[in-house]
């Protein structure tokens, strides 16, 4: 068989999974600079960043293959600064792609709010809440199916597999809650609380919850004086920061620290789980990616940019993945000069890149 040909099959594989009516199979898709998509993340990152603020954000998974999945998202978020509440939102697109098609599309709306209680001075917890409307489209024309295949490859007839629709429209609650406080933070996260039926063929396929725990410690490098907080010395500061997730069946760690040296950016993730072998692949060592991350944080604006080198069973020189984002944050509380009915909280989540 051609290479491609046999990457055909590999994405067949991917939608066949999707398609399947067993809830442990369908999956979200993910984001290596996940704190760069903070209410993908959690709800409960909504204004996080304490301000207001537009994230785009760009990744394409598996760059050298026919087969891969292109992500697209735009968000934006508000922290009433007196209320001590946030609202925003985001909009997220997932292309599954082979060669020229795109089989499967992925599109989802939410609205998101966050509602922080102050513990203390230097201690606060947020609470997040999420609604949203999610489409899957499929493109039967892009793929191939077992009826449509010989000894000799494709045959080019038509598939005689029962579609019943070729779109599923779902709503969508998720839900999650994060402690933070000068130098750490630590979050809870639920996607997918009502498990909506997205299944193709008219049978019960119910995406699985999805389970995130996110933690991160911020190091100053840097000090102005034993009454400075640290928000005041964010310049240059080492960040460790974690990321567990599970769904269904599957789950994951990325570990890893980045060095905010402003205005530079730079960072090292590890994504896998090394203590933990695959049943599936004979006890093999499971190690999905290394991700290496540079970027610039001037002003109002964040720019990064990743590279996956993967570590799987992909081939290596053609699996890898790129993806980008920018934010951009508005300061508008600066000249606001109506005295406010009380103080507002001034404490945030103290990583640069939430």
């Amino acid at each position: 068989m051609k290479p491609n040909f046999i990457y055909q099959l590999l994405l067949i594989a991917i939608i066949t999974c999707i398609l399947s009516p067993h809830e442990s199979i369908a999956q979200d898709t993910q984001f290596s600079q996940y704190y760069s998509t903070p209410m993908y993340l959690n709800p409960a990152l909504t204004g996080s960043s304490g301000k207001t603020r537009a994230i785009v954000n760009y990744r394409k998974q598996w760059a050298g293959l026919p087969s891969s999945i292109v992500s697209f998202m735009a968000a934006f978020d508000h922290n009433f600064k007196y209320k001590n509440f946030s609202l925003g939102g985001y909009i997220k697109q997932d292309q599954f792609g082979v060669n020229e098609g795109t089989p499967l599309t992925h599109l989802e709306a939410v609205a998101s709010g966050s509602y922080t209680i102050g513990i203390n001075q230097y201690t606060g917890l947020n609470l997040g809440l999420q609604v949203g409307y999610g489409q899957n489209k499929l493109d039967r024309s892009a793929l191939i199916f077992n009826d449509q295949l010989d000894s000799f490859g494709y045959t080019g007839s038509v598939t005689n597999e029962p579609f019943i629709n070729d779109q599923v429209n779902y709503a969508d609650v998720n839900t999650g809650a994060m402690l933070y406080g000068e130098k750490y933070w630590v979050a809870l996260g639920f996607r997918h609380i009502t498990r909506p039926n997205i299944s193709f063929l008219g049978e019960q396929a119910y995406l699985p919850v999805k389970v995130s725990i996110e933690a991160g410690y911020m190091i100053p490098l840097e000090f102005k004086g034993h009454r400075t907080h640290i928000p005041e010395y964010k310049r240059r500061s080492i960040t460790i920061a974690g990321h567990y997730q599970s769904q269904g069946k599957n789950d994951q760690l990325s570990i890893g620290a980045y060095l905010h040296y402003a205005p530079l950016l730079f960072g090292v993730w590890y994504r896998g789980l090394p203590l933990i072998k695959s049943a599936e692949k004979d006890n093999a060592v499971n190690h999905d990616a290394v991700v290496i991350l540079t970027g610039i944080k001037m002003g109002n604006i964040n720019f990064g940019y990743s590279y996956d080198i993967t570590t799987s069973d992909l081939p290596q020189q053609n699996a890898n993945s790129h993806e980008i984002s920018l934010q951009y944050t508005f300061n508008l509380y600066k000249d606001y000069r109506k005295k406010p009915k009380r103080k507002p909280m001034e404490l945030s989540c103290p990583s640069p890149l939430l």
